[in-house]
């Protein structure tokens, strides 16, 4: 019964237009200049994206040869899904204060380009979370103002790594 109730206490409180928190903590850099050749970097860049679906390359496809040509390429991913790591709600179950982490989805769009002494790769990430009907099912999705800046940052280090790593 009293897990009942403090369901009913914790949809009730999201669903009253309970403010969404954010986390405060400093920016992350979404981009780096990496002092490696662009067909390594973007040898990493695919690494460290190969568990993800991708929606595009531009270009499509590249011959090896042409990689080495190219000054810039930009690759996207599909929504991935995941818990936020910094938007939250809060709500009260007997008297003790909660937070419950929202869901998100993500999307990621990586662009390198070829510059003076590297490859600057840039990360842009689409941020979205989940809307909770009153009794807590989900309602569709909603674009973040502010968007979590380590998501950036953990794939610009992952790309890092993956580079290290050819």
């Amino acid at each position: 019964m009293k897990l009942i109730l403090s369901l009913v206490v914790v949809l009730t409180a999201c669903a009253s237009g309970t403010p969404i928190h954010q986390q405060e903590y400093a920016a992350l850099k979404d981009s780096r200049t990496m002092e490696h050749e662009f067909p390594i970097v973007w040898k990493g860049i695919e690494k460290a994206l190969a568990s993800y679906r991708i929606s595009e390359r531009n270009p499509e496809e590249v011959t090896a040869e042409k990689l080495r040509k190219l000054d810039q390429r930009i690759i996207a991913t599909d929504w991935v899904n995941g818990q936020s790591r910094d938007k939250y709600v809060e709500y009260r179950s007997n008297n003790v204060p909660h937070k419950k982490y929202l869901q998100t989805r993500l999307r990621y769009e990586v662009t390198a380009r070829k510059v003076i002494g590297g490859t600057d790769v840039r990360v842009h990430v689409d941020e979205e979370i989940e809307n909770l009907k009153p009794n807590g099912d989900p309602s569709g999705w909603s674009r973040v103002e502010r968007k979590d800046s380590s998501r950036a940052h953990d794939l610009i280090e992952r790309i890092q790594l993956a580079v290290l790593s050819e």
